[in-house]
Parts: C-alpha cells; structure tokens; sequence
C-alpha cells in the first residue's frame, strides 16, 4: 500500500518529463520504479527513499551528496545516474540507467558456478567500478551478487545501489539506529569484519566482499564454514577462508591467491581495487606470475618483497597482541617480588628453600603470561580471545615462530632461574 501512495505521488511530480509504469522492486530502504523518459522514449530507474527513511534529514542530504558523486563518474559497469531530486515532502529520489538483464544471484541460480574465465571478467569488471567509485571517495559497502546486474545478451555487467550504501555515514539518530539493526549493511554473508565490529570503513570493505563473491561465482559455496548468523559473523573475524583451489582444480592458482588476499581479516592487508584488476588482466592474458608492490600476484604473504616476510608479520602480531608490554610489566613485577622476598623472607624465618620457590614461580610463569597475552586481550567488555590471524598472512609461519618464541620464552626463563639458583 505504501509503494503504491509512493508510485502515484512520485508519478504526478515527475510528469510530464517521466511517465511511471510499474514497480521494479523493493528493498530495506527504498522502493525501485520502471519509467519511461519521455523526451529520449528510453527507460529508466527511478529509486526512492522509503518514508521511514527519508524523516532523517542528515539521512537525507548523505543520500543526495552520494548520488551526485555518482552522477559524475562515466564507467561502464557503474549505474548512470541522469537525475537527482527530491519530492515536495523532501523524499529523495534518483533517476538512473535501466539496466535490462538479471543480478548475479538469479544468474547463479539458474546455470550454477561460473567457468574460470567468465569470473574473471566479471570480478575485473567490477574491481574496475569499485576502482573509478572510490576515486570519487564513495564506498559501497554492500558489494554483493544481487546488486549486480548482468546486461541482457552481453558480457556487461552493471553495480548499482550506490545511494543507499551512502546512508552508513549519516549522522541521524534514524540512520544510526537502521545501521544498528543490521539495514543498511546488508547480507551478513557479504559484511567485512571492520563492518561486524563497528569500525570505520574504507575502500578495502568493498574488496572483502568482493571475495567473497569471486569465491561464490567459482563455488557457489561461502568461504567458511557457518550454519547461523552468529556462525557468520564468527567466521569473519575468525576462520580462515578455504582456498578455491580446494573445490576446483581448473582455477589458476593466482587467482585462487588473490581472493585469499582480498578476504584478509586486516584492512590493510588486502590489495586495493585497480591491483585487482591488474592482477586479473594478468591471470586472463596468460602471464608469468609475480609479485607487484601490492604483493597481489603469486604468494599472498605479507611483505613479500622483504626478505622474511614470516618474520615481520611476526612482529606486528607481538605488538598488536601487546606481548611486549606484558613482558616487560611481568619482568618489572618479577624483579620487585624477588627483591621484596630477598628482604622479607629472612624476617619470618621461613625455610631457605622458600626464595628459591618463588623465583621459580615468577620465572615459570613468565612464558605462561606471554601465551595469555598472545591469546587474549582485556578490553572494557570484558577479557576476549585475540583475533586470529588472517590467513593471508603466512599464517604457518607465523604460529611457527610463535611455538618458537614461547620454547626460547621457556629456555630462557630455565636458565635464568638456574642462574640465580646457582649463585
């Protein structure tokens, strides 16, 4: 009933230039009509804000803002936008390209995964869009099959839903609490894990769903293993993906490398969107794999072109975790309890083996403490396990070095512990 009050009014203020002739489709925020142009006699698109969310008048002008970023980009799979404008009771509304054809989910349904070269094209394609959309400062921020259009009877394939993506950095308490309810950011099988905690986004959000959905074209499976939304979310920010090269032999393994990197738990681990793209051009036009700046081609190690990669990543998990400064506060707390023992102890006339059972103590707990710190975190919600380390990191390597460090951390405590026994 609300779309159909919407329809009629948007049809009596867009006359005569537009004539409405029917509902498209309806989403979370907005209500999608075919009209004809009447000058040019071409259809088009017009979307409209539901009444729920155009009250938010930050909402509001972020959705316009948005839409005349868009408006300016010239691309081939980026949705034209021909107008922008709002109805008498200031509902936004936008008039953009129709693009005749199916979304990629319909596609997926109906012929299942897509063959090697084919994904490639459409993943180029719409890096390539995210590439000229991010240049203009706009993120998606619902990358996902069913805002993807395929053009009927071509290889082009479209990215729409620009304008409701833009509502996530609107201020409104309205847009707040949709954003809050899980509306704005669409399917949880798509979010990146910046987006499940809360964290500011950036153009590296869009290449994690991006993954994502190169690993569905080629699959037709999700990378993780879940059950649940609350499985998902956990899957995000915990699990490692599953290479495709575990479902499918056909799939050359640089691509298989570069959808590994693109699901990278750290923003700033995954390859930017004009990367991909190159990467892709690489892969189809049959080149010898290597290793760009980014680190996108070949191995999806971190730091690549340093000469222990392993190591670095290594390190930066030490003081991400905050190792160090466990460390050294448990060396600090070691070297006061011993001196307060030294000077108490002969006080209570307590047994001489005493002093040496605390030393023992403060030394075997040290590499006990820097597992804990290792594995959890204390924050203001409580103590949480640390989250795991992105599989596009070297993961082997690294968890390698770390059993490492904790057997030198149990080697060096023995002897210091000896030494002091010793003397």
């Amino acid at each position: 009933m609300a779309a159909h009050r919407t329809q009629l009014q948007i049809a009596a203020e867009l006359a005569p230039d537009f004539e409405i002739l029917r509902l498209l489709g309806e989403g979370s925020m907005a209500h999608v009509y075919l009209a004809r142009e009447v000058a040019l006699q071409r259809l088009v698109a017009v979307k409209v804000l539901k009444p729920a969310a155009a009250q938010d008048k930050t909402a509001r002008k972020r959705f316009e803002r948005e839409a005349h970023s868009v408006a300016k980009i010239s691309h081939p799979n980026v949705t034209a936008v021909y107008r922008v404008g709002a109805l008498k009771n200031e509902t936004p509304y936008i008039v953009m390209e129709h693009v005749e054809g199916r979304d990629l989910r319909d596609t997926l349904q109906a012929g299942g995964p897509l063959d090697v070269d084919t994904t490639c094209r459409v993943l180029g394609q719409l890096a390539s869009a995210l590439a000229a959309v991010h240049s203009v400062g706009i993120i998606h921020r619902d990358v996902r099959p069913g805002n993807v259009l395929w053009k009927k009877d071509s290889d082009r394939v479209v990215l729409t839903d620009f304008g409701i993506a833009g509502l996530l950095d609107s201020g409104g308490a309205k847009a707040t609490r949709l954003t809050q309810a899980g509306q704005l950011l669409g399917d949880p099988r798509y979010m990146s894990p910046e987006q499940l905690l809360g964290e500011p986004v950036t153009d590296q959000t869009d290449i994690y769903s991006l993954g994502i959905l190169g690993h569905e074209l080629l699959t037709l499976q999700w990378p993780y293993d879940a059950r649940s939304k609350v499985d998902m979310a956990t899957a995000h920010l915990r699990q490692d993906p599953k290479p495709i090269t575990d479902f499918r032999s056909d799939v050359d393994p640089r691509l298989s490398d570069l959808l590994l990197r693109c699901l990278a738990k750290k923003p700033e681990h995954r390859p930017r969107a004009a990367d991909v793209v190159k990467t892709l051009e690489g892969i189809a036009d049959g080149e010898p794999a290597s290793l760009d700046e980014h680190g996108v081609n070949g191995s999806h190690d971190l730091h690549a072109d340093e000469p222990f990669p392993a190591l670095r990543g290594f390190m930066e998990e030490l003081g991400r975790r905050k190792v160090y400064k466990v460390a050294v506060a448990h060396i600090v707390v070691t070297f006061v309890v011993l001196d307060g023992a030294g000077n108490l102890l002969p006080t209570l006339k307590l047994p001489d083996a005493t002093s040496a059972v605390v030393a023992a103590l403060m030394l075997g707990a040290f590499p006990l403490v820097l597992w804990l710190a290792w594995v959890f975190d204390i924050t203001t919600k409580g103590v949480q396990r640390t989250q795991a380390i992105d599989s596009a990191t070297g993961n082997w390597k690294i968890r390698l070095l770390q059993w490492g460090g904790l057997g030198l951390s149990v080697v060096a405590s023995a002897a210091i512990g000896w030494w002091i026994l010793g003397s």
